[in-house]
Formats: structure tokens, C-alpha cells, sequence
């Protein structure tokens, strides 16, 4: 047997190898999490190494037509159309229903079934799958929409705002790829509240999804929330409307909590009905590149702050943070991403870099980043605790030293 086909052997047995320890876990009733990755990254090393190189980088250079379909799908609210009906759903039908051409969502449709989003029992019919079935949630689907929407028309100005840095990442504030393919001097937040409303409720749903555990393990599972004192109060800074607040609040309801953000205000409808939840909550208007309105509260949560702003920003605000908080009684929590690629294992910060960097001109901070920065604000900041629940995802306990 050839090279080759010795190679094709050992992935192969690699992946059976993998599926057996899938199939483990399930009947233990755990969850196959790791084996599932490793499953998907054998069979994409496999799909790699029997397509011809040519084939390969022309279907990878390709990827953004998924993003399109995906995109194309949701503005004409196909997803929907087609979990309507108890049956697979005709082309002919799509059309009528949508008033799309039908060659143009013929294509869009073919795209989507070849990447598995959908299902073509027989042809030109359609019928949602177990991927497809995840966007009938609106805020699931927001998320989805934002990054094939938004993530895409940013992304493709990329190559532009590296060459503009000369391939750097400046550490200070600086004029961001969002920002060249929206032809705008506002920052990505500022500018969806100001001129893009539709945009801006889209996101604010994905958020939702996104801050409910959906992505991963919700922070009230990572954290301890009970630790602190009957009345102890909560200030999530840049909480949007709150929707982590809330969710600790129902299971432990003897704290209070401050909303802050630019323009907070009170949740959407539907995402909390318990009034006496709200009893412990204020919605407080805040920047937080200024100082801290709210001294000595017992805990400070930042969520997916950091990962937005560059390195001079982010002192900016942990040192009005800082200054804020009480020694040995204030807690700093910071719930962010975390490059571990160096410890070679597989990260949910690595796909999300590139639209980082997109969106905010910033990266993934490693351990050693990150130490580098808290070590870098006034005052000082001690890390009591750390966690890293999941791939890419750091959770940090910090209190400030003098």
C-alpha cells in the first residue's frame, strides 16, 4: 500500500476510533463534546488530504457563497415559510410565497442543501433539518443573520485594514475595517443605535441568544453568585438590557443589580414577566471609557467587554473600575475570550478572531496577555480566581490590591 493510502488507513481508523468514544459517552449519558470535535476535525483532515490541492483552496477561497445563501434565506424569511407545512415544501411554493426569482432561489437553496442546512427529499423540494430547525428561534437567527450579514461585509475589508496598519494591530484606537465598509468615523455600537436601527434590533436579539447560555455555559455556572451577601449589589457594565442580570437573578434573588449601558433601558418584552425580579434592578445610563458612577458595590461584572477594545482601552476602563471598587470587598468579574492555541487544543476564540479583528481591530488576549494587562492598571488588580469553562472562553475573579 502507497503513502497514501496508508495515510487514508490511519485517519480512517482514527475517526472509527473517535465515533466509538462518542457513542461511550452518549450511553453514559454525558455529553460527547470533545469527541465530537475530534470527529469533525478527523473527517475535515481526511476531506483535505483525498481532494486535490486545487479543488481544496478553490472550495475554501468559495466559503462566503455559504454566508450569502444563509443571508439570502433569512431576508426572505424562507426558513420560516418552509416549517410551515407538515411536508416538504416545492420550489414553485418558495417562489410564490416569497416573489424571489426562482433560478436566483433555486441557487441559494442548492447552496444550502449542499452545506447541510436544509434537505432535498426529492427535487426541488425542501424541508428543514436539525441545522436549519435551530433559526426558527428568532434571537438564534438574529445571531446567524448578524454574521452573515454584517460579518461578511466587514470581513471583506480586512486585507485593506491590514495593509492601511502595515500589518500591525495598533494597541491604541484606530480606524476599524467595520468602520472603512460603513464609511463611518463611529465605533461599531454607537453606529447601529444611530444609523441603523433594523440592524441594531437584530443585534440586540443575538445577544440575547447569545448572553443566555446559548454559546456556551451561562456565567451563574462558572461563578458563585451565592457567595455574596443578602442585598449585595450587581453592576453589569455595558449589560445591554440586562439579559445575564436577569437570568442570575431568578436563581438568586437576594441580590440587586445595575443595568449600565449607552442608552440602557428595560428589557425587551417576553424576556422577563416576574415583576418582583425587577424590583431589584435600576437601568443606569453609562460610558464606561468614563468613571465609574457607583462606588464600593460588592461585585462588577464586565461580559464579552474586553474582547471589544484595544489594549489602551481596556486600561482605561478597568482603571475607572479600579478606582471604584473597595479592597478586599469589591469583586471584578470578567467574562471574556482566551487564545489558548498554545496549548494546542481547540478554541472558540480561533474562529471568531478574524471578525474580531473585522469589527474592533483587536484579538483574543492569551494568559499571559492578559496578566500583562491587569498588571498594567493603577491601583493593581490580583486574580483571586480563573476558570476556562469552555474552549476559548476565560473567566477571571479579580480584586484590587491597594
Amino acid at each position: 500500500m502507497g503513502r497514501e493510502g496508508s495515510k487514508v488507513e490511519r485517519l480512517g481508523s482514527k475517526i472509527a476510533q473517535y465515533i466509538r468514544q462518542y457513542n461511550e459517552k452518549i450511553d453514559a449519558g454525558e455529553k460527547p463534546e470533545d469527541e465530537a470535535l475530534k470527529i469533525s476535525s478527523a473527517c475535515q483532515e481526511l476531506d483535505a488530504f483525498v481532494t486535490s490541492p486545487e479543488s481544496w483552496t478553490n472550495r475554501v477561497a468559495l466559503a462566503y457563497n455559504s454566508s450569502i445563501a444563509i443571508c439570502l434565506l433569512l431576508d426572505m424569511n424562507i426558513f420560516q415559510l418552509i416549517s410551515e407545512g407538515d411536508e416538504p415544501t416545492s420550489l414553485d411554493t418558495l417562489v410564490e410565497r416569497s416573489g424571489c426569482s426562482k433560478s436566483l432561489l433555486r441557487c441559494v437553496l442548492r447552496e444550502c442543501v449542499a452545506k447541510s442546512i436544509l434537505d432535498e427529499p426529492t427535487s426541488q423540494m425542501y424541508q428543514l433539518n436539525r441545522q436549519s430547525a435551530c433559526l426558527l428561534d428568532i434571537n438564534g437567527a438574529a445571531w446567524i443573520h448578524y454574521l452573515c450579514d454584517v460579518g461578511l461585509f466587514t470581513g471583506a475589508h480586512l486585507s485593506k485594514y491590514v495593509a492601511k496598519n502595515g500589518g500591525q494591530i495598533p494597541v491604541y484606537r484606530h480606524e476599524t475595517a467595520f468602520q472603512m465598509a460603513h464609511g463611518t468615523h463611529q465605533p461599531f455600537y454607537t453606529f447601529f443605535k444611530s444609523c441603523d436601527p433594523k440592524k441594531a434590533e437584530r443585534f440586540d436579539k443575538a445577544m440575547q441568544w447569545s448572553s443566555r447560555g446559548s454559546a456556551g455555559t451561562p456565567i451563574e455556572s462558572i461563578f458563585d453568585f451565592s457567595q455574596l451577601r443578602p442585598g449585595a449589589v450587581v453592576v453589569d457594565v455595558g449589560g445591554g438590557r440586562g439579559h445575564n442580570s436577569l437570568r442570575i437573578a431568578k436563581a438568586q434573588p437576594h441580590l440587586s443589580f445595575i443595568i449600565q449601558d449607552l442608552g440602557a433601558s428595560l428589557p425587551a418584552h417576553g424576556v422577563t414577566d416576574d415583576a418582583d425580579i425587577l424590583k431589584g434592578f435600576q437601568w443606569q445610563q453609562h460610558d464606561f471609557y468614563n468613571k465609574q458612577p457607583v462606588k464600593g458595590a460588592d461585585l462588577y461584572f464586565l461580559a464579552c467587554i474586553m474582547m471589544d477594545n484595544t489594549s489602551e482601552d481596556c486600561c482605561n476602563i478597568l482603571e475607572h473600575l479600579v478606582e471604584a471598587m473597595i479592597p478586599n470587598k469589591s469583586i471584578l468579574l470578567i467574562d471574556d475570550a482566551i487564545d489558548i492555541s498554545e496549548d494546542d487544543g481547540y478554541s472558540l476564540a480561533n474562529p471568531m478572531n478574524m471578525h474580531l479583528l473585522a469589527c474592533f481591530g483587536t484579538l483574543s488576549r492569551t494568559m499571559e496577555e492578559w496578566k500583562i494587562l491587569f498588571s498594567k492598571v493603577p491601583h493593581g488588580l490580583c486574580i483571586i480566581n480563573h476558570w476556562i469553562v469552555d474552549p476559548g472562553r476565560v473567566t477571571f475573579a479579580l480584586q484590587r490590591t491597594s
